[in-house]
Parts: C-alpha cells; sequence; structure tokens
C-alpha cells in the first residue's frame, strides 16, 4: 500500500507540472507577441547580423531561446532532479545531470536552429508553397533522425553493450531468431547512469534498428520477465510500428504546416509582420503548430496506444505466459512508480501507452479466454 501511495503521489506532482507546462509555453508565446517583445529582438537581431537573413534567424532564435531557458531551467531543476531524487528514483548527483541537461539543451538548440534556418529560406524562396516544402524537408528530416538516433543521438548519453548474462543472451537471441529479427540487433543500455527506472524501445530504420533493454530492467527482471519485454519489442518490429508511427507523425505535420500557412497569412498584417517570411512572427507560428498538436494529441496518442495493445497480444501469443506478463508488468509499475489508477481523462489525452493497469487486467482476461 505504502508503494501505491509513493507512486500515486509522484504522478499527482508530475500530472500537474505537465498542465503547467501546457499552459506556460502557450503563454509565454503570447507575450511575445502581445508584448511587441518579439519585435524588440528581431531589431536587435538585425543591429546584430546587419544585412544577412541567416544572420537574423541565427541571433533571433538565441534571443528567443534565452527568453524561454529563463523559465525552462527552475522547471527542470524541479522535474529532472528535485523530484526524481525526491522519490528515489535518481541516480545522478548535480553536477551530472546539470552536464546532460547542458548537452540536451546544445543538441535540441542546434538541430532546432538547422531546421528554422531551412524553414524561413523555404519561406522566402517560395512564399506561396512554403508549408508543403517545409514539410517535405521535416519528412526527410524525420526519417534521417530515425535512423541515425540509435546510432549517433543516443551514444551521447548512454553506452551500448552486449547482454553479460550468457544464459539470458542465448534466451534473448533464440526469441530474437525464431521471429526473424538479425540476432546481433539486441543490446543493452546503461541506463542506470541517471535512473533507477527500467525501460526497453525498439528503435531505427533499416539498418540501424535494434531492440533496447535497460540495465535496470535486466539486472532487477527474470529472465521470462525479460523475455516478455523482448517479445513485446518484437512485436514493434514485426509489426512494422516505427514505419506506421512515423507516418501517422507526418500526417498530423503536414495539418500543422498547412494550418500555420493559412494562419499566418491571416494574422500577419494584423500584427504588423512585413510579411511570413518576418522573424518577429516566429512566436505567432510556433504558437498555431502547439494549438494544432494539442488538437490532435489525443488522435496521435490513441494510435499509440494502439500499436501497444497489439505488441502487448503479440508476447502474449508468443511466450504463452500470461502470469510471467502481469508480474512483469507489476514490477515495471512499481520500479518506475506509475500511476496504478490514473485518471481516465489523463490516460486519454497524455498517454501514448496503455496504463499498467489495464495491461494487466488484459492479460488476465487473455488468461481466461485461453482457459
Amino acid at each position: 500500500m505504502a508503494d501505491k501511495e509513493k507512486a500515486k503521489e509522484y504522478q499527482e506532482i508530475r500530472r500537474k507540472l505537465t498542465l503547467f507546462q501546457l499552459i506556460l509555453t502557450p503563454a509565454l508565446l503570447g507575450i511575445l507577441i502581445a508584448s511587441g517583445w518579439t519585435f524588440g529582438m528581431r531589431q536587435n537581431a538585425v543591429a546584430f547580423a546587419g544585412g544577412s537573413d541567416w544572420g537574423v534567424v541565427a541571433v533571433y532564435f538565441i534571443l528567443f531561446s534565452l527568453f524561454f531557458l529563463v523559465f525552462d531551467l527552475p522547471l527542470s531543476f524541479y522535474s529532472g532532479f528535485f523530484l526524481e531524487h525526491q522519490f528515489g528514483l535518481s541516480n545522478q548527483n548535480f553536477s551530472q545531470w546539470l552536464m546532460e541537461l547542458l548537452k540536451k539543451t546544445l543538441l535540441s538548440f542546434a538541430l532546432s536552429l538547422g531546421l528554422l534556418e531551412c524553414l524561413y529560406w523555404i519561406i522566402r524562396v517560395d512564399p506561396a508553397h512554403w508549408w508543403f516544402w517545409s514539410w517535405a524537408a521535416y519528412a526527410f528530416v524525420s526519417y534521417i533522425l530515425g535512423k541515425v538516433f540509435p546510432v549517433v543521438i543516443v551514444p551521447l548519453f548512454y553506452k551500448y553493450g552486449r547482454l553479460e548474462d550468457k544464459e539470458l543472451e542465448t534466451k534473448v537471441l533464440k526469441l530474437a531468431s525464431r521471429f526473424e529479427m538479425p540476432v546481433g540487433n539486441v543490446y543493452a543500455l546503461n541506463l542506470s547512469k541517471t535512473t533507477k527506472k527500467a525501460n526497453a524501445a525498439f528503435m531505427g530504420i533499416g539498418r540501424t534498428k535494434r531492440v533496447v533493454l535497460s540495465d535496470t530492467l535486466i539486472e532487477n527482471f527474470t529472465h521470462v520477465e525479460v523475455e516478455v519485454v523482448v517479445a513485446h519489442e518484437l512485436g514493434h518490429y514485426k509489426h512494422h510500428d516505427v514505419w506506421r508511427l512515423l507516418s501517422f507523425g507526418l500526417v498530423a505535420s503536414l495539418i500543422a504546416f498547412a494550418t500555420g500557412f493559412f494562419g499566418m497569412n491571416a494574422l500577419a498584417s494584423a500584427l504588423l509582420l512585413g510579411s511570413t517570411a518576418d522573424v518577429a512572427g516566429l512566436p505567432l507560428l510556433f504558437l498555431i503548430f502547439y494549438v494544432v498538436n494539442l488538437i490532435l494529441m489525443p488522435l496521435m496518442n490513441g494510435y499509440s496506444r494502439r500499436r501497444e495493445w497489439a505488441a502487448d497480444i503479440f508476447a502474449l501469443k508468443a511466450l504463452e505466459t500470461p502470469e510471467t506478463f502481469i508480474s512483469c508488468m507489476e514490477k515495471l509499475g512499481e520500479q518506475n512508480l506509475a500511476d496504478p489508477e490514473p485518471p481516465a481523462w489523463y490516460e486519454w489525452f497524455f498517454y501514448d501507452h496503455p496504463s499498467i493497469v489495464k495491461r494487466i487486467e488484459m492479460a488476465k482476461n487473455w488468461k481466461t479466454d485461453i482457459g
């Protein structure tokens, strides 16, 4: 009971933080627009960069990012360091956490700046069709990131390794081979470097696809429970879920870019923007994207939950040990302090996985169905 109460308290704080950030982001974007600060930032960018369109975008985005960093940094400290230590989930000291945050921030900034420069270049070149070409560029970058994420991005923060437990390795590789996944594509990851939480993932596209198991999972779960997790990830592999989710996300992004195009055309003159290519309009464009994403979020998360259900069913059919699946879910819930009974509205809106309690209930029903 104490563990359940601890999980509920932890997740209640998490929910409040999520809802606060949900309101904070559009509020800050609105402040930049309503106060006229975005025009002051643009003027400073022009003064610093001179006549270079590329330079103006870069300097403006630096100022824009610093504005948000003032608010994001305290929230990141509270949610990523203080709260995780308060509930005994973190393995990092402050300097380690700060270095990880710095790397993530710089990486995110560099990638975002590159995408933003590309966006405004396209707007300048073809203002009548920028939304489509920008979406096409975004789709291409998403595909490339899907390929390089496991082999370039992840190693910046964690290290891959082979399964050291040879008995477990034999079982996992046999399971992977059974479902025609190349046996060299199952890896351990030193997630314990940062957290006590357990996790697993199927990631990558083409030759970079792989099943990744955290060391926190391997060390705390029995062999058969690890096999359940691997079978679930193999379900994603057999169902081509990376491609499914990527395609679904690209449809959503197409809607966002089209809405951004029409929204900017309708509102640019009212906000005294010279044109859509005026970088001072970035907060408005981001606000449009944000609202579209918010509207589509339940649909996207609902689709993701369906794919997770399908992977769970695949694992149950593959191993035919629902009792092991149940014990595995119970351990995951305990180790990650998952909410045993999340509010239905919150799960519907924010969860991209079914809640632990629903996954356990499904396995119990599946056990009953097979007798």
